[in-house]
């Protein structure tokens, strides 16, 4: 009987859980916005953050299966760089406003093509810690809204950029961006610099990719010859 009910308690605690997890669909997204950033460090620290390199492992389904990559984001100009590291291969992606780069497999040059850049520039206008700064910085040009489930919504010109799921204390679990409605899970956010916090890991796509973060820099100088196209 003492087993059946220790089972009973260990069933019951998730639902519980559960139950008590999601924000109400008519939570107020003010009070939403400024609890996650409460969460995540305070809003005058994402306020304050103007860009972050990201240095990850992360592992898909494609080839290689284990990558370094590193993004680095400018928050106040839309402009980024993606470089990628793996067995036998080293490639670059660039963005800086009409400008824009890539370092193919073979090692040569090229301009982006247009259905990568509009997916570049689309995955800019959402990006999931530049939005947290432009919440934070309170740009008059967003709008948040409720979303379903207690999901706390950005929109930009009348459409949705960005959605962020929050738990119990205000840490987003989980993120999607424009028209994605399932999202990408966050671990939790341990991760401190510069005041800010970051997930320690991130996975979408029922976890064929997954990321790890192994260092994070803020407000780093970014230097134009990091966005600049080689010669040749």
């Amino acid at each position: 009987m003492l087993h059946t009910g220790a089972m009973f308690l260990r069933l019951l605690v998730p639902a519980i859980l559960l139950a008590t997890s999601a924000w109400g669909a008519d939570a107020d997204p003010e009070t939403l916005a400024e609890r996650m950033l409460s969460a995540l460090g305070g809003r005058a620290a994402w306020a304050a953050t103007k860009n972050t390199v990201n240095d990850s492992q992360q592992n898909w389904d494609g080839e290689p299966p284990v990558l370094r990559v590193v993004i680095t984001m400018d928050f106040e100009r839309p402009r980024f760089r993606i470089e990628t590291w793996g067995k036998d291969i080293h490639v670059v992606r660039v963005v800086d406003s009409d400008k824009h780069w890539r370092r193919g497999r073979d090692g040569t040059i090229h301009p982006l093509t247009a259905e990568i850049l509009a997916g570049d520039r689309r995955f800019y206008a959402g990006h999931v810690y530049r939005t947290l700064h432009r919440i934070a910085a309170r740009d008059p040009a967003l709008k948040l809204l409720p979303g379903k489930e207690g999901r706390l919504e950005v929109h930009e010109g009348g459409v949705r950029i960005a959605w962020y799921a929050l738990d119990r204390s205000g840490q987003p679990y989980l993120y999607g961006a424009h028209d994605d409605e399932v999202g990408g899970i966050f671990g939790p956010w341990e991760h401190e610099h510069a005041g800010i916090r970051h997930p320690v890991w991130v996975t979408r796509d029922g976890g064929k990719w997954r990321a790890m973060l192994k260092r994070l820099d803020v407000n780093v100088p970014l230097d134009e010859s990091l966005f600049a196209r080689p010669s040749g």
